[in-house]
Order: structure tokens, then C-alpha cells, then sequence
């Protein structure tokens, strides 16, 4: 009777178990297909991004979204080694300079995507799942030109179409080292281009033996060692009133019609004022080719003045953390004329992605949504939306940049950036080695054409 009892007591607890499995002790099967984004970057902020993305699959559990950073200068070679495998990533972020020469593995933004919501509830016996389709409207262009600062629709559309969103951008300023100043006796940082050339000459100290650069009032004058030279003097040409280039050619090289004969081009004088800061023959003379590199010298405390974008300033606190620095808008040659240069990426959808519509889904989340705004604070990112601007400009750190985002502008939209860029580094480099030319003139006009002809090559 007992061994009648326990087998019957062995089969009510297994039926019993198996009831049980059905109510809440596991979870509901999968409501959407699931779907894999993969995402490429460069100088996104990948913290930021990283949560971002997780509040976006938060509402879409189906998603899987990797996320990869690479190197500026390896992202395009690894691109098209895995188009070629067929392995590409769903989206992938692009130098607006080089917007370009990726355009033809990109696909336009639609008018809309579809996107669906899971929702699940947990029970005490089950959990209830609630799917939500949205078929949800993009942004069209009219909304892109008032939204955004002016620069991005220029450079995000062709052909009518929209290539990509960027979820910041950021533009050029001033860096200073206070303690360098203050040791100076300079009581107030320059307000303008004369004021920086006279304080650069007192910042400025040599070697008395050797005439060695050993504290250097600026890092200016030279093309290879200070990044974003080539932006520095597109600033530098377009607060003088030259053209610099178009959508489609160089222009720095045409002289004015009035241009007297024998006498140095505006383009000349531009070209002297900046490399006569790398000039030992100029008493501006604070930098030359054999200085490191621009950043890694502000960092070290070796030079008082560095031209910088904001994606500098958390390398600087990194790397030198009890630095005592400080942040100006750039400086203008006409103050009711400015003139900044603007440098970001566009995040664009592969032609190749099996899922455009979800990764069109996710680039409006984290580019035109209120998760942006999250991101920008998250990571000190300057806005590219018109309707965060003011409050960039309360920050104290984030202002320098902010108040100069209406008027930035992006100079280049050509095939190769790279190439581009090394021509402009070239004369630089060409200029300051013409002093001892016979016909300097001359030189100076064979440097400005070459460099053009170079530049031109590339769009």
C-alpha cells in the first residue's frame, strides 16, 4: 500500500511540474524577429553611444546592436575589405569631409521607417507581451535646414536626398595655458589677432646659446606638426575676405582683378602672417618643423597657445590633469563678420544593410530625438541641433564652442580629404623655404598654384 502511494505521489509531482513550466517559469517567445546592427565609428564618444543604444534595444529587446571604434585612418581600408566579403556594417559614421568618397556605398534616408515596441509586463503566473508598430515619419529637408546649424545641410544632402545625421559637431578654439600668461605679466588673454602676435611675443623663449625654441608663445606657422592646419588657414583666408574653395574648386590661388603688379597677393600676405610664426627671421618667430606635435606640446606645458577642437579637451584633462588652462572662441579678424571652421561626422546607413530600416530607426533616436540631448550632456559634445545652443552657452566649457556653432562652416566636400589636406600642409612647408628665392614673388604664386592643382585633384 505505502509503495502504491509513492508512485502515485512520484506522478501527481511531475504532472504538477509540467503544469507549472507553462505559467511563468520561462519567457515569453520572441514576438519580433530578432535583427543584428552593426555599427562603425571613429570619434563618437563610445561611452555616450554605448548608452544610448542600450535605452534605445531597452524598448526593442530584438535588437543587437555592436558597436566598433576604429581609427580614423583604418576605417575606410576595413570598410571595403568587408564590402567585399559581404560583411559590411548597417551604419557606420563618416568625416563630413569625406562624405564624398563614401556616397556611393551609402543609401538616402527614406521618409519613414517602421518601428516596433515590445512591451513586457511581468505577472505572478506570466509575463504579458505588447507589441507596438509605429510606422514613424524621418526628417524631411525643410526640417533639416531649420533644425540644424547651417553647415550640416550642405554637407548631409545630395541630390535632394539626406545621407546621414550627425549627433554632434564641433568647431575650432583657443586653448591657453593660464600659468604661462600670468608668469608673463599678461593680465587678460588676446582679443584679436594683434593682440595674439604681441603676446606671442612675449611668451616666446630661446636657447641663448643655441637660438632653440625652449617655451613657444603658439604652436602656428607650420602644416605637418599641428593639426588642423589646413583649417586653420581656410580660417584665416575667409576672415581676410579670400575665397578659400567651393564645392568644386580651390580659389586660394586666384589673385584679386585689382591686384597690383610687383606687389604681394592678399593670398601672400595671408600666407606670411601665418608662417611667420614659424620664421626665424620674423620677430613672431615661436615654432618650427622640428617642434612635436601641437597637442602633445600644450600638454606637456611648452606652449602657451594651441589651436584645438572640443574633442581635444578630454585628452588634455587625461593627460595632464593639474594643467591650468583655459578655452577662447577663435579669434576674428572683423568681429561682426565671424568665421569658424566646423569638423563632424554623419551617421549614414550602408547601401548593403540588410536592415536600413532599423538602422535609420536608430539614427534618428540618437540624432533627432530627445536622446540626443542625453548624449551631448553624457559626453560634452557641442550640439548640431539650433534648440540646444543656449544652453551650451551657459557651460562654461562647452560656451567657447557653442557660440560659434551658427556661423562654423565645413570647407571641404571633395573625394580625399587626406590628399587634400597634405597639399595645404605642402605649402605651408614650401613657403617657409622660400625666402631665398630669387623672384619671391613668383614663388609665392607657383606655391599658391601648385597647391591648388592638388587640391583640385581631389574633388
Amino acid at each position: 500500500m505505502i509503495k502504491k502511494f509513492k508512485k502515485l505521489f512520484t506522478i501527481f509531482s511531475g504532472v504538477s511540474l509540467l503544469l507549472l513550466a507553462g505559467f511563468g517559469c520561462k519567457p515569453p517567445a520572441q514576438p519580433v524577429p530578432p535583427a543584428t546592427l552593426e555599427y562603425w565609428t571613429v570619434s563618437d564618444d563610445l561611452a555616450a553611444l554605448q548608452n544610448m543604444v542600450g535605452q534605445f534595444r531597452a524598448a526593442r529587446p530584438y535588437f543587437t546592436i555592436n558597436i566598433r571604434q576604429f581609427r580614423a585612418d583604418e576605417i575606410y581600408a576595413s570598410l571595403l575589405d568587408a564590402l567585399a566579403e559581404d560583411r559590411g556594417p548597417d551604419i557606420i559614421s563618416v568625416d563630413v569631409k569625406d562624405i564624398s568618397k563614401y556616397l556611393s556605398k551609402l543609401t538616402p534616408m527614406p521618409s519613414g521607417v517602421k518601428d516596433t515596441l515590445v512591451q513586457i509586463t511581468q505577472g505572478q503566473m506570466s509575463d504579458t507581451v505588447n507589441v507596438i508598430n509605429n510606422d514613424h515619419a524621418l526628417l524631411t529637408m525643410d526640417q533639416l535646414g531649420r533644425e540644424y546649424v547651417q553647415t550640416v545641410a550642405k554637407d548631409a544632402v545630395r541630390d535632394g536626398k539626406i545621407y546621414g545625421l550627425p549627433l554632434s559637431l564641433d568647431v575650432m578654439a583657443l586653448y591657453y595655458n593660464q600659468d604661462l600668461l600670468d608668469r608673463a605679466g599678461i593680465a587678460e588673454p588676446p582679443k584679436n589677432w594683434q593682440d595674439f602676435s604681441a603676446d606671442v611675443k612675449i611668451l616666446s623663449k630661446f636657447d641663448k646659446t643655441s637660438g632653440r625654441i625652449i617655451q613657444a608663445g603658439a604652436a602656428l606657422g607650420t602644416g605637418y606638426n599641428i593639426p588642423g592646419s589646413s583649417d586653420l588657414l581656410y580660417i584665416l583666408f575667409t576672415q581676410s575676405k579670400l575665397p578659400f574653395t567651393n564645392s568644386g574648386q580651390a580659389l586660394f590661388n586666384i589673385p584679386p582683378r585689382n591686384t597690383p603688379s610687383g606687389a604681394e597677393t592678399p593670398a601672400g600676405r595671408v600666407m606670411n602672417f601665418y608662417t611667420d610664426f614659424a620664421n626665424p627671421a620674423r620677430d613672431t618667430y615661436t615654432w618650427n618643423e622640428q617642434m612635436p606635435n601641437a597637442l602633445d606640446s600644450f600638454v606637456n606645458g611648452q606652449v602657451a597657445f594651441f589651436f584645438g577642437m572640443n574633442r581635444d579637451l578630454p585628452i588634455i584633462k587625461a593627460r595632464a590633469p593639474s594643467l591650468n588652462f583655459d578655452i577662447l572662441p577663435m579669434l576674428q579678424l572683423v568681429e561682426d563678420s565671424p568665421v569658424n571652421v566646423a569638423d563632424y561626422s554623419l551617421q549614414s546607413v550602408l547601401l548593403k544593410s540588410k536592415h536600413s530600416n532599423e538602422a535609420w530607426s536608430l539614427i534618428d533616436y540618437l540624432a533627432h530625438s530627445s536622446a540626443n540631448k542625453l548624449y551631448l550632456q553624457s559626453s560634452g559634445r557641442p550640439t548640431a541641433l539650433r534648440s540646444n545652443i543656449a544652453d551650451q552657452n551657459k557651460l562654461p566649457e562647452l560656451a567657447p564652442f557653442a557660440s560659434q556653432l551658427l556661423t562654423a562652416e565645413n570647407w571641404y566636400r571633395g573625394r580625399d580629404f587626406v590628399a587634400a589636406d597634405k597639399a595645404i600642409q605642402d605649402m605651408s612647408h614650401d613657403w617657409l623655404l622660400s625666402g631665398t628665392a630669387a623672384d619671391i614673388l613668383k614663388a609665392h604664386s607657383e606655391i599658391l598654384n601648385r597647391g591648388a592643382n592638388r587640391v583640385n585633384q581631389t574633388f
